[in-house]
């Protein structure tokens, strides 16, 4: 993993997004979240959101990563193709989904029926943290 310094995106910049202060409410220092929708590399989101860093952190876990790889890649018809896709239990993967929606990571879209068909919102989340910050 490369820690070299990456220029935040320069829609972003031109936003003012991430110059000090420009967020009303943002306490400096704390991380601040943008990502890459799916379908338009380069072309910036700002939707992405969690509780905490940690939380963020607690959502993208390794397990959860293959399940949105899955998602993009496998592309299921709803949340029951998908458990029987994941080995997951239908209640838990729903619980798992609904949070990935509250973050702005997945969509739940209308399928056939009663059914939500999972798709990936975003392809990449990057994360900013000013260490120096006040």
């Amino acid at each position: 993993m490369s820690l070299a310094p990456v220029d935040p995106p320069k829609e972003l910049q031109r936003l003012g997004r991430l110059a000090a202060g420009a967020e009303p409410g943002h306490n400096l220092g704390e991380p601040r979240f943008w990502s890459e929708r799916v379908g338009a590399p380069g072309r910036v989101a700002l939707g992405v959101r969690f509780r905490s860093f940690e939380a963020g952190a607690k959502l993208l876990s390794a397990k959860n990563r293959i399940l949105l790889r899955t998602i993009a890649e496998r592309k299921p018809q709803s949340v029951a193709a998908l458990a029987a896709m994941t080995g997951r239990s239908e209640q838990n993967l729903l619980r798992t989904l609904n949070k990935l929606v509250d973050a702005g990571i997945v969509r739940l879209n209308r399928g056939d029926g009663r059914a939500r068909r999972p798709v990936l919102a975003v392809r990449k989340i990057h994360v900013e943290i000013d260490l120096l910050a006040g």
